[in-house]
């Protein structure tokens, strides 16, 4: 599938930092417009409302951390109900196997971790946008690939996989 014009995309993460920084990466690709961004989920409702998009790039617990206590999707299921024809690509920080099924289970056609390098996260993004759905990052494939109970110990978060072969065995200790 080829695309003469620029691929129309919305940003949303609560860390305006972070958002800058997708913003600036994937204008800087030739290949996307960023027509929106949003730090708060209802900011994003409303800029998804206003605006064409093609691809929407979530940090899938957005306002899951200001609020104690809630639903941690619930906005990223809002987007899914509203939106179920643009295609998702949820970002997240997670690295516990069962927290990722979930996510996959909201209906995201791609999962990226926070801690993958920006070009996998493009990786994901033009996978997404051929049509592919269930696409996941290396990063998140590794901590998919551990058991539930092995998953706590198992994957370093601030190392950084690239092009590292990850081997994770399960010990008894008695």
């Amino acid at each position: 599938m080829t695309h003469p014009e620029k691929m129309r995309l919305v940003v949303a993460d609560e860390q305006p930092v972070v958002l800058l920084g997708l913003q600036i990466w994937f204008e800087a690709r030739g290949r996307y417009e960023v027509v929106a961004s949003a730090t708060r989920g209802e900011q994003l409702l409303a800029k998804l409302a206003a605006a064409t998009s093609e691809l929407i790039v979530m940090d899938c617990a957005l306002d899951a951390r200001a609020r104690r206590g809630a639903d941690r999707f619930a906005t990223l299921r809002a987007v899914r109900e509203r939106y179920p024809d643009t295609p998702v690509v949820a970002l997240t920080s997670d690295t516990h196997p069962r927290t990722l099924r979930e996510i996959l289970c909201e209906g995201v056609e791609g999962v990226a971790s926070a801690y993958d390098d920006l070009k996998e996260l493009g990786r994901v993004c033009e996978r997404v946008l051929s049509g592919v759905k269930g696409v996941t990052s290396r990063g998140i494939d590794a901590c998919l690939a551990i058991r539930d109970e092995d998953s706590p110990a198992a994957f370093n978060s601030n190392m950084i996989y690239r092009e590292v072969r990850v081997s994770v065995t399960s010990r008894t200790v008695m």
